[in-house]
């Protein structure tokens, strides 16, 4: 499972103080503290301060004081484009979050994907929104990977997303969305990832909401997850659940997190 570390996000009101004054200390400590917790990326987002500038300062305090890639969080070309200027190394291991089928993002994003060549998280929406059947979201995927082929890029590089939505709105969201990660894996042979966050809006005890969904997700094959890699019951699941789905070769990276004291009950 791939961790995208979900803290340096302009979304939390604490990330987007610290972000506006310029607090480069605090910035450094989230980026450090995820990737001790064992993210493997780190999703950068300034879409709620002044995007452009603030992108660019954001990850250029970031990358003083980790290597770890990033993943530039935007729906912008602009600040997409002005974050892969501004990052050291490899452009190719940046992952761009995100395209999809709107006319906007296909016009200024897919451009930056198709350059740098590098990881994408693809969006199953349109102009139209987010569709709410399995069947449409299958649609939208197809549509997705049909157009990167043809312009040549390497979808081993593409994570799709298929947008889970709230359970406070429906019970059966969780349940749709468990069927696109099963669908798109098998149509397409593609990677899925998703955030956490959204499944558990507006309903009490979110955390373990997630964790539960979270598991679930990896069960249906899901590739990567954009989350809190400091809650420690959540990375204590990605463990877990790794352990029994035979991924964890003799039980090694379990073991080593129990010796560590890492696993919470």
């Amino acid at each position: 499972m791939l961790i995208i570390g979900e803290k340096l996000n302009s979304a939390i009101p604490s990330v987007r103080q610290i972000i506006q004054e310029k607090d480069a200390a605090a910035v450094q400590d989230l980026a450090v503290k995820q990737v001790q917790a064992g993210a493997h990326y780190l999703d950068v987002n300034t879409a709620h301060c002044n995007e452009i500038e603030d992108m660019e300062w954001l990850v250029r305090t970031v990358q003083e004081v980790t290597d770890a890639p990033l993943c530039v969080d935007s729906t912008s070309g602009e600040v997409i484009k002005k974050a892969l200027k501004n990052i050291k190394g490899e452009k190719s291991k940046v992952i761009i979050n995100s395209i999809s089928m709107e006319k906007n993002r296909l016009e200024e994003v897919l451009p930056l994907v198709l350059e740098y060549q590098c990881p994408a998280i693809g969006l199953t929406a349109d102009d139209n929104g987010i569709p709410k059947t399995v069947e449409d979201r299958l649609k939208i995927t197809e549509r997705l990977v049909e157009l990167l082929s043809k312009h040549g890029y390497n979808l081993e590089n593409l994570y799709i997303d298929p947008l889970v939505l709230p359970l406070a709105v429906s019970h059966t969201h969780a349940a749709t969305f468990f069927q696109c990660l099963t669908e798109i894996k098998r149509l397409f042979n593609v990677k899925t990832v998703s955030g956490l966050s959204n499944i558990s809006f507006n309903m009490p005890k979110r955390k373990l909401i997630n964790r539960y969904f979270l598991a679930i997700c990896m069960a249906h094959g899901m590739d990567a997850a954009i989350l809190d890699p400091l809650d420690s019951k959540i990375m204590t699941a990605v463990t877990t659940v790794e352990l029994l789905m035979g991924q964890d070769a003799f039980g090694k990276n379990f073991l080593k997190a129990y010796r560590k004291g890492l696993l919470a009950d």
